[in-house]
């Protein structure tokens, strides 16, 4: 049984990794700060443990997962538009911080491979802390693999959807105003785009990466939508008529950027948008009460 340390273990995608290994024969190290992983079994381990703490890192490694086979890197600071503007500096330091203690760490305990989830935003020019801790963080990966010699993965995904998202995210809060009752609200004329990917061919991709040894990929989909039509489609779901304001004193955004999705598209399928959409809003029927 290999062992596999998942660190950001309680969050939106970690939780989804942890779940998907914890199927296979797989002995399960669950590292996080505040939220445990909703769920337990008996290959299973969890540790609360802050990352900025490189000792209490490396203590786990040697100690609870000696000989781990693969590190997989899903904790961040991040956070909505609001956040990330008002905290650049502390979430880039932070990121910063915590993917160079998580490369120490894994290079000091031999680990095989090591897994940073990265951003699709890490490619684009941006002085968004979050998109420059990602850039800065794959730089470094980089020098350690030169140096070092070591086997690390960098899976930059897109915009992640489904099951277990934070509220404050867009199709979360779409999905609860609109099953609460309340109108949602869209800048500009709902005309620019987005792509989503769903949380399940994420963690389809990030783990086909190791398997496949293909060591840098963009996780995305060639399926786009518009944000109004994204609306429309979330209320048709949800069997409510059209709840959708347009605020066209504000600015409409700019349309999705385009990906090469080419060798995503090699190792994993991704569903189809309306597929991944039904079952996101199944998922929030059965847990909130409000989307009952």
């Amino acid at each position: 049984m290999k062992t596999v340390v998942v660190t950001g273990a309680g969050g939106f995608i970690g939780s989804h990794v942890v779940e998907t290994l914890l199927a296979t024969d797989t002995r399960v190290i669950a590292l996080y700060r505040t939220d445990p992983p909703p769920f337990t079994a008996p290959n299973l381990q969890t540790f609360p443990l802050d990352l900025l703490d490189e000792n209490e890192l490396r203590a786990v490694l040697r100690y609870a997962a000696p000989n781990a086979h693969t590190v997989i890197h899903t904790a961040a600071m991040d956070g909505n538009a609001a956040f990330k503007r008002d905290n650049t500096a502390l979430i880039f330091d932070t990121n910063l911080r915590i993917g160079s203690n998580v490369l120490n760490c894994a290079r000091d305990s031999s680990v095989e491979n090591v897994v940073l989830v990265s951003s699709a935003e890490a490619s684009v020019e941006s002085d968004n802390g979050y998109a420059l801790s990602k850039s800065v963080v794959e730089l470094l990966a980089e020098q350690y693999r030169k140096q070092y010699g070591m086997r690390i993965f960098l899976p930059r995904p897109s915009n992640v959807y489904g099951p277990r998202d934070k509220l404050d995210r867009v199709i979360p809060a779409m999905i609860t105003r609109i099953a609460s009752g309340q109108d949602v609200e869209i800048w500009g004329d709902g005309s620019q785009t987005r792509s989503f990917v769903h949380v399940h061919d994420v963690v389809a991709a990030i783990l086909g990466m190791v398997d496949s040894e293909i060591d840098a990929l963009t996780v995305a989909t060639r399926e786009t939508i518009s944000i109004l039509e994204l609306a429309r489609t979330l209320c048709a779901l949800l069997d409510v008529p059209e709840r959708v304001r347009l605020d066209l004193t504000k600015p409409t955004g700019a349309p999705a950027r385009a990906f090469d999705t080419t060798r995503m598209y090699e190792l994993v399928t991704p569903r189809p948008l309306r597929q991944g959409l039904g079952e996101t809003v199944s998922w929030y029927r059965s847990t909130l009460p409000l989307a009952a």
